[in-house]
């Protein structure tokens, strides 16, 4: 399991990367202990299922996070249920152009090299996955928020013939290759009007 230090809000946190995972969470805990609480949109609330429920008390659009020497924009969904306590996705790795050394054991970010910790410094109870509330995945694949494991396949991608009304093709296709029908896409567009971010975080975590 790979984790890097980083700071939120000034606060040491200890991260696990899971570029396996679709978006970046953070538990109540964590964003309490490091006073963000005040900036989560409970707007996205909602309940996580899998193998285990968790509550999503809601989404923090933009937060600081200090990674090495980087001070980089970071948005993630508050979540409870899980021991990890800042877990970052693929959505916060491919924002940054993020690359996984694992040769050189570390992450580098924007040309700066952030070493994993040593076994000895993750935390111990990360790998208790009894009971684990799941997020989505990559292509619809089910990931275990505290260990990161895939524990449900991907779902198979059906594309139909629903229309895709005012949408352009590259929108209702992010949306699709996330697992969801044409229908479900055009469906939660017409809910967001048209914000697809908040079209996906409709789909995935409700």
């Amino acid at each position: 399991m790979l984790y890097i230090p980083v700071e939120v809000n000034g606060i040491a946190v200890k991260a696990f990367v899971d570029s396996g995972a679709q978006a970046t969470i953070m538990s109540p805990d964590c964003a309490q202990r490091c006073g963000i609480m005040r900036l989560v949109d409970s707007r996205f609330a909602g309940i996580a299922r899998g193998v285990g429920t968790a509550r999503i008390l809601g989404r923090v659009h933009s937060a600081q996070i200090k990674i090495g020497n980087l001070y980089l924009a970071c948005s993630f969904t508050v979540m409870e249920g899980k021991q990890v306590e800042l877990l970052l996705g693929l959505d916060m790795l491919k924002r940054h152009l993020a690359t996984l050394d694992l040769r050189h054991n570390c992450l580098i970010i924007q040309d700066e090299k952030v070493a994993f910790l040593g076994e000895s410094e993750i935390p111990k109870d990360s790998s208790d996955d009894d009971g684990e509330p799941t997020v989505e995945g990559p292509s619809g694949s089910k990931v275990g928020a505290r260990s990161g494991a895939i524990v449900e396949p991907p779902a198979p991608v059906i594309r139909d013939n629903a229309p895709r009304g005012r949408y352009a093709e590259e929108v209702v296709n992010r949306l699709v290759d996330l697992g969801f029908t044409l229908q479900e896409a055009v469906s939660a567009l017409d809910a967001t009007n048209g914000d697809v971010d908040m079209a996906a975080n409709l789909l995935l975590f409700n």
